[in-house]
């Protein structure tokens, strides 16, 4: 009886050693999940707003805009090659693979479309994006140290929303300032994006006031945040409404593409803290 015991418990100490190690390695490579779907978000906007400049007269943007999709694939084969190695759960794969197959869909038509159409389909795919992070950061964190749920849950929640409606403001707004005037319609939208931004970053300073920022100081946060105020009073004065409009659409783009890269470097220093923690 005894070497029975003794048996099993040298064939289950390795499995368990392993499961144990597996299990602590895991926290990391869901992080590194988080940190993937942030990018995928992040270009899945860039190739929105360049479209969107390029179907509004911005010829120039064509070849920017191929640029991205191909940093799009690369996203997916990152995705697709973790999830393939950590265990997953199998509702996460598929949405993961649905909405890639979605992207390279609009990707091969977006150019034929109406722009509007176009820009309203590639924002759908990234509210998804972002509901799958929020997904996986749920399934795999909530039962961990709260601090840590509660910085990602900011960080999916209010940072990558920050992006979303800079990139909303950057991509529909690089259309208009390409073709030179701004429509009725597009009005009360560009005015809910300006809206949504000063939101998002009051949240964002309340966040850092009661937490802090390990990688970035006070000052270097308000810096960001004045980018981001000065980019919402170039939108608000000379382009909402406007019937004529003289800025450069280039030029336009690259200062929203630099208010969401501040955003993101805060997201990618928070992460790096958290995986210090796992």
């Amino acid at each position: 009886m005894k070497k029975i015991i003794l048996l099993i418990w040298i064939l289950v100490s390795p499995m368990m050693a392993f499961s144990l190690f597996d299990e602590k390695a895991s926290d990391k490579e869901y992080l590194q999940l988080v940190t993937l779907l942030k990018d995928i978000t992040i270009d899945t906007q860039k190739v929105r707003g360049l479209t969107n400049s390029f179907n509004n007269g911005n010829v120039a943007a064509q070849l920017l805009v191929y640029g991205q999709r191909e940093a799009l694939a690369k996203d997916i084969e990152k995705i697709e090659a973790l999830m393939a190695k950590v265990n997953v759960d199998a509702s996460i794969s598929k949405e993961a693979k649905a909405l890639a197959k979605k992207l390279r869909k609009w990707n091969s038509k977006a150019f034929r479309k109406e722009s509007s159409v176009v820009f309203a389909s590639y924002t759908t795919i990234i509210e998804s994006w972002m509901r799958l992070n929020g997904t996986v950061i749920k399934t795999y964190f909530k039962k961990s140290d709260a601090k840590v749920y509660m910085a990602l849950t900011m960080m999916n929640q209010t940072l990558l929303p920050l992006t979303e409606n800079i990139g909303k403001l950057r991509g529909m707004g690089s259309g208009i300032v390409a073709r030179g005037s701004c429509n009725e319609k597009e009005t009360p939208k560009m005015k809910l994006f300006a809206s949504n931004i000063e939101k998002y970053r009051v949240e964002m300073q309340a966040y850092f006031k009661k937490n802090g920022c390990r990688r970035f100081s006070t000052r270097k946060l308000a810096q960001f945040d004045v980018k981001i105020a000065d980019y919402t009073t170039l939108v608000n004065q000379k382009v909402i409404g406007q019937e004529t409009i003289t800025l450069d659409a280039n030029k336009y783009f690259d200062q929203g593409t630099a208010c969401i890269g501040d955003v993101v470097s805060i997201y990618d220093a928070m992460a790096e803290e958290l995986a210090k923690q796992l």
